[in-house]
């Protein structure tokens, strides 16, 4: 940690699928390590705050799964270091959001919520995925995004790519007019609200779009 503070960089990569030459690629530094250590301090606080919020229930471990499979794809989310990478664990924080907002499954109001939830993030995240597949053919890996000086000088896809990228933010962080299905996700027992609504997932877009990220700071024209 104190030579990430200094300004040095770690970066980890494994081949996922050979053939296609695709890697899930990892790179911490003082951005991606402030979101790590938000995310996993904020889940031991409600690990505890659930456990003595729920105990006796009897299925007090499925949630702690789910809670456990959320913080780590959120740590996924914020460690990735090219598109592909940031696509996959972008999508386990929607799959894992709609198993804890519909955890009480045999309500129905709790399966009408995780499903609102799940529709809003999916159609956002497939906007993402689009805008993404326009950046990674100029950018490989997020660090070249992050670290450029440079802007896309391809005015036909600047405003499709910038308009996708932040509807995939909007509607991870709730933004109007997708707000909607936050509130809603109170339908879910109260820890599961509380991490969702504290710095979690919602700030998982606040990232994307943060200067220091630069993902869709390096397609805005210069001068704007």
């Amino acid at each position: 940690m104190a030579s990430i503070s200094q300004g040095d960089v770690l970066s980890q990569s494994w081949l996922w699928f050979p053939g296609m030459e695709i890697q899930l690629s990892f790179l911490l530094d003082g951005l991606s390590l402030l979101f790590a250590l938000l995310i996993t301090g904020i889940r031991t606080f409600i690990l505890l705050y659930a456990n003595r919020y729920l105990q006796g229930h009897p299925a007090l471990r499925r949630l702690f799964l789910f809670l456990l499979t959320f913080m780590g794809a959120m740590l996924g989310l914020v460690l990735a270091d090219n598109l592909i990478t940031l696509f996959v664990f972008w999508e386990l924080t929607t799959v894992s959001s709609f198993m804890l907002i519909g955890f009480n499954h045999e309500n129905a109001e709790s399966r009408q919520k995780a499903h609102q939830g799940l529709m809003v993030t999916v159609i956002g995240g497939l906007a993402l995925m689009t805008g993404s597949y326009y950046v990674r053919l100029c950018c490989r890996q997020l660090r070249t995004i992050r670290n450029t000086t440079t802007r896309f000088n391809r005015p036909r896809t600047l405003s499709a790519m910038l308009i996708l990228i932040l509807l995939g933010a909007f509607t991870k962080s709730a933004q109007t007019p997708f707000h909607f299905w936050l509130p809603n996700a109170m339908a879910a027992p109260t820890p599961v609200s509380a991490y969702l609504h504290s710095a979690t997932m919602v700030k998982a877009a606040n990232l994307l779009n943060s200067p220091g990220y630069n993902l869709a700071w390096a397609i805005v024209p210069p001068g704007c």
